[in-house]
């Protein structure tokens, strides 16, 4: 099969659904499939390169930020992606197209089904699904305007996917006509493996991961220290991997509070690195005001840790509470503070939840989603 594959974001840039095209991608050529994607051009990076024997190509588009895109730059991208799209289709001859993400992606995929009758599949990430309190606040007058490219681009998919039970809920808000799937997002379980975690540690290591930006909701968790500091009855201490435009906001804050001694802010890692950092762990706490299906949680699971999580899309379907972790609502900084003590002080639930994850994890190798959309596409391409 030749699939080609839109997304604005891909490693080094960006955020999950970049990885998760990667890993789409590499399973798709690892099952033979012919697999062509085309994402953003950013600095340095090679204009087209061969990745785990899939073709990369980068287009030209405006961005200047790794880790955050402007919709006046993701709008450069569906110019060129769809450019690029319809004077490439005659010599790729793909006979599906996968979307990243409706918004931006999408445009390219909604042309070639209607100028060359090419069937494309639509991947809901998050962002790109309308809400009534988006972060940041103006989006809201953003999604009004794209709500009809939106809904359009849906409607002619040959299937719509949402990596979760509550986005699909949510997507459902926009337009309930539209038939939606849900297929997991998932890990690389043989990147990303457990180490044994039996003996209360000197210091209890508390890891978070994200773009730091207000929906990964950190203030909440540095708002929380003070409690933590104030209740814990063992040493810990909060890692914070990551880097983005709040940097300056978050260690302002945990100054103001006085409780730098105990967080410690790492920046950007190598997506090498990544799985040491969880190694490195104790506790995996996810503040986020709103998600898609969290990556860092279903790598903190992999690698056997407890989650302490923000109820958002994604991460309800993931953490099961008081066996792998805790749940509580976005925001609720008394909530937060609650569950980390917990686990802080008692190493025991820790142990015992942390394999829990391990346990519950299995079924989200990345292997087993990609096959879930090879079926869809064989269904399509059948009918």
């Amino acid at each position: 099969m030749r699939i080609l594959i839109f997304n604005h974001e891909f490693p080094p840039i960006g955020g999950g659904s970049g990885w998760a095209s990667y890993f789409f991608a590499k399973h798709f050529a690892e099952a033979g499939h012919d697999v062509y994607l085309v994402t953003s051009r950013f600095q340095d990076l090679p204009k087209d390169e061969r990745v785990e024997g899939f073709h990369v190509h980068r287009v030209p588009a405006l961005r200047s930020d790794k880790d955050v895109c402007g919709i006046h730059e993701m709008f450069t991208y569906a110019i060129s992606s769809s450019l690029h799209g319809l004077s490439t289709i005659s010599r790729l001859k793909p006979e599906i197209v996968q979307i990243f993400s409706g918004i931006p992606a999408g445009s390219g995929g909604y042309l070639l089904k209607k100028l060359h009758s090419l069937p494309y599949v639509v991947f809901l990430s998050g962002r790109d699904v309308p809400s009534t309190n988006p972060d940041p606040p103006h989006y809201r007058w953003i999604y009004t305007l794209l709500n009809p490219v939106i809904r359009g681009i849906w409607r002619n998919a040959g299937a719509v996917v949402a990596c979760s039970d509550g986005l699909r809920e949510l997507a459902l808000q926009t337009d309930s006509d539209v038939p939606i799937n849900v297929i997991p997002d998932g890990v690389d379980l043989a990147r990303f493996s457990p180490v044994p975690r039996t003996v209360q540690p000197a210091c209890v290591q508390i890891l978070t991961i994200g773009r730091l930006i207000p929906r990964k909701g950190f203030q909440s968790l540095i708002q929380a220290l003070p409690q933590l500091i104030a209740h814990a009855t063992a040493d810990f201490e909060i890692e914070l991997v990551g880097d983005g435009p709040l940097r300056e906001t978050l260690v302002a804050l945990a100054e103001e509070l006085q409780v730098s001694h105990k967080i410690r802010f790492t920046g950007s890692v190598s997506y090498s690195e990544l799985p040491q950092k969880y190694r490195e762990a104790d506790i995996f706490a996810l503040c986020s005001l709103a998600e898609g299906m969290p990556l860092v949680v279903l790598e903190a699971m992999a690698t056997g840790l407890p989650i302490v999580a923000s109820k958002v899309q994604g991460a309800e379907d993931l953490v099961r509470m008081g066996v792998n972790g805790y749940l509580f609502p976005p925001g609720d900084v008394d909530a937060l503070a609650k569950s980390l003590i917990w686990l802080i002080n008692g190493p025991e639930d820790r142990f015992r939840m942390g394999e829990s994850s391990i346990n519950l994890v299995q079924k989200y190798d990345w292997k087993y989603i990609a096959q879930s959309y090879l079926a869809i596409y064989k269904q399509i391409l059948e009918v």
